[in-house]
């Protein structure tokens, strides 16, 4: 139970973190996670917590590996795949060579072995960390490409070359050629192993897909499952397992198009789903080094004072070492970088060698180390997983401050206001041309009222005037249906149901607890208690509607459909009111234009629902469907049209196009459940 309390904490501390990177977008998420990790250090129950070294390589790193490979484009890894093997494997080995001999020479009491463990350590780069830090940058694609395509594989040398040297530090021997042959067997192995793993599951997707099971509840659990199948069988046969898992999630990318014979339901949950696993498991990583930050600083003052500025030391001058391998090897076209003269050539080699930012796999390696070591404490496993952090925090710090200077300002080609004004003009466009064509019945209504919601409110909501119009709306119901009483066209049960709805819609849409709770007050219990006539009148017409309900439950369910249609009915002349109160005082109040159309969409909801309680046929839906894929039809050639004049830009148009898509797959989708 404590491991789970532990856990969830953790998940807390990544929703936490990205909370407030919401609100503080220039500083890297890295850097707020190891923040809120450094907050939970304070928690007595993680003073002794330690994550099994396994479980990072299983749980996270295969994971994380698995989705960069899905999500990795084949033709530009084939593009660029001499530029790739160059960085990802020749560079990523030179650096693990040279880490190694210079942390051995200033660190002379750590084994050879150790030193190469670090050097595998902290030579993989981190493409997502990059982007965090260059979200507001314009990074030449050529770049940014090559960057993604490196990490994908100099995360399998780093992590196939640290199993290497723990492997000698566990036996104590250590042969070149022995270790060359071991490493071509368990690289190539894996990728051989991957791609055959690959191609299987790739089939058994497709097999589900044509035999029609393809549900998220089935497809989503089988695509999760498959990297933690696939590291464990090439684990079990002696080749890397994360190669595997690798090569296995490219199979997925390079099949995707056949993929997508799945529906569009299933595509939009599967992509939401490893999107946010990979956003925790990336979360938890960086919450994991300000948790264990304190700990290891501790360790290591206790055991030499001296201690952590030395490690401090190292960790900088290895940074400053493998930023300057990685500037050479691409300034001396050792991997090519498409450039059109040679200031572009350097300039792309600076952005290079800062961008090799360590991150996500460089921890979870250091955090994979074992416990033991041939029956005792791992020797400085303390140590390395310093020297790691610090290269991570060096890494993320440097750029974040130079590239600015380096790569220019990304600029949106339009603003959220603009987005919002925009889709104002799209719906109403839409509901204009549904109105022309097909007057004002109940199908055409729904429709308008699905569309409303697409609407985005701009700005500010005044929380006073929202009120004022709610109350406003309230005092026209009412009116509206003494009206009718008076004119016998409802019975008083009919009539106090209706107010019921409609109180129940004025709390539901205020502001403020103080201000819900007076209502429930006034509305509640001051209504059960009130001594009135009419009070007393209408509670003993709900007395004999409850007391006859219970003697009657066949026909409960029956009764209950009859009064939310006579509810419909009886909706009408008050809705109608509200209506044309509403548009009446957008024309008049333009700008209470927001708190008007927020009270617009609550009423219109609330109307949805009861037509719908009205009619729920077949035939109801299928023209609704019809008439809801019409008004799609016509954004998007509002949106065309727009574009073709000017008027909109083309990112303005490529983002309302998304919007329309995901909408039509939403409402289309909650339109046939219904």
């Amino acid at each position: 139970m404590e491991t789970v309390f532990l856990i969830l904490l953790l998940l807390a501390a990544v929703v936490v973190a990205n909370i407030i990177s919401g609100k503080f977008s220039k500083i890297p998420i890295a850097f707020i996670q190891i923040a809120a990790g450094l907050v939970l250090s304070f928690i007595p129950i993680y003073s002794h917590f330690e994550l099994e070294p396994e479980v990072f390589l299983l749980v996270i790193i295969s994971v994380l590996m698995f989705n960069d490979g899905q999500h990795t484009s084949l033709s530009r890894l084939t593009h660029q795949f001499g530029t790739t093997f160059s960085l990802s494997v020749e560079l990523a080995i030179i650096s693990i060579l040279i880490v190694g001999f210079i942390t051995h020479s200033l660190i002379t009491s750590m084994p050879l072995a150790l030193a190469f463990a670090l050097g595998a350590i902290i030579t993989p780069t981190d493409a997502v960390a990059v982007g965090s830090i260059t979200s507001n940058m314009l990074v030449p694609t050529e770049v940014m490409g090559t960057l993604e395509n490196e990490s994908l594989f100099n995360d399998a040398s780093g992590i196939v070359a640290l199993n290497l040297a723990i492997g000698a530090a566990v036996t104590g021997q250590f042969s070149l050629l022995n270790g060359i042959g071991n490493f071509m067997y368990v690289f190539f192995g894996g990728i051989i192993l991957g791609g055959i793993l690959g191609a299987f599951i790739v089939a058994l997707r497709l097999r589900l897909i044509n035999m029609h099971v393809d549900t998220p509840s089935v497809m989503v659990p089988f695509t999760l499952l498959t990297p933690f199948v696939v590291y464990l069988i090439a684990e079990a046969v002696g080749v890397s397992g994360i190669l595997a898992v690798v090569v296995t999630g490219l199979m997925h990318g390079i099949q995707q198009n056949r993929l997508r014979l799945t529906s569009s339901r299933l595509q939009i949950v599967m992509t939401s789903t490893w999107q946010i696993v990979s956003s925790i498991l990336n979360g938890i990583v960086f919450v994991l080094l300000g948790l264990s930050l304190p700990k290891v600083i501790i360790d290591l003052h206790e055991r030499n004072t001296s201690s952590v500025a030395i490690l401090l030391g190292i960790g900088i001058l290895l940074y400053a070492i493998m930023t300057a391998l990685r500037y050479l090897w691409t300034v001396l076209d050792l991997a090519r970088i498409r450039a059109w003269d040679k200031k572009e050539k350097q300039a792309n080699s600076t952005i290079m060698a800062l961008s090799g930012v360590h991150g996500t796999i460089t921890l979870a390696m250091a955090f994979s180390l074992p416990l033991k070591l041939n029956g005792q404490p791992f020797p400085y496993r303390t140590d390395i997983i310093f020297v790691a952090a610090i290269v991570i925090l060096t890494s993320l710090l440097v750029p974040t401050f130079v590239l600015p200077f380096l790569l220019p300002q990304q600029v949106n080609k339009y603003s959220e206001e603009e987005l919002a004004h925009a889709k104002i003009e799209m719906v109403d466009n839409a509901i204009v041309s549904l109105q022309t064509q097909h007057g004002q019945d109940v199908n055409t209504s729904q429709v308008i009222n699905i569309l409303d919601g697409q609407r985005t409110i701009e700005g500010h909501i005044d929380k006073a005037k929202l009120n004022i119009i709610f109350d406003n709306c309230f005092e026209l119901e009412q009116q509206a249906i003494n009206e009718m009483l008076e004119n016998n066209e409802i019975d008083e049960l009919n009539a106090n149901l209706y107010m019921r709805v409609a109180k129940r819609t004025i709390v539901q849409y205020q502001q403020t607890d103080w201000q819900r709770f007076t209502l429930a007050v006034r509305f509640g219990i001051l209504e059960r208690f009130s001594p009135s006539k009419k009070a007393r009148k209408r509670r003993k017409i709900f007395h004999q509607m409850k007391h006859h309900q219970a003697d009657n439950r066949s026909d409960m369910i029956k009764r209950n459909r009859q009064m939310w249609q006579q509810m419909a009915i009886t909706e009408k002349k008050p809705f109608e009111r509200i209506t044309s109160y509403l548009a009446q005082s957008l024309v008049n109040n333009h700008e209470n234009s927001r708190e008007i159309n927020l009270v617009r969409r609550a009423y219109d909801e609330r109307h949805r629902r009861l037509t719908r309680s009205f009619v729920e046929d077949e035939n109801f839906k299928d023209e609704q469907n019809e008439l809801l894929i019409e008004a799609f039809q016509q954004e998007n050639n509002y949106i065309q049209s727009k574009i073709a004049t000017k008027e909109f830009s083309t990112e303005l148009g490529s983002a309302l196009y998304e919007q329309i898509s995901t909408d039509q797959l939403v409402y289309l989708q909650s339109v046939n459940e219904e």
